[in-house]
């Protein structure tokens, strides 16, 4: 289960009073909950916000080790 997930479920929210809340339709609070989409970065701030800082809009990016070395 997402964070964004258990925060939904803990806060006793549906995907659609959220959704109302952020100003997006039910399916993707539906996608998001479930790990099927990253959103934008518009929305990620939209949704920190909304969550009071509980889902930071840089939760949804996955860092990754880097291939970059550095140096010309």
């Amino acid at each position: 289960m997402s964070d964004f997930a258990k925060f939904l479920e803990e806060n006793g929210l549906s995907h659609r009073d959220f959704a109302r809340s952020v100003s997006v339709d039910p399916s993707i609070v539906s996608r998001l909950a479930a790990g099927k989409m990253i959103p934008s970065l518009r929305l990620a701030a939209r949704i920190e916000r909304q969550t009071r800082g509980a889902i930071q809009a840089t939760s949804w990016v996955k860092d990754e080790p880097s291939s970059f070395r550095g140096g010309r």
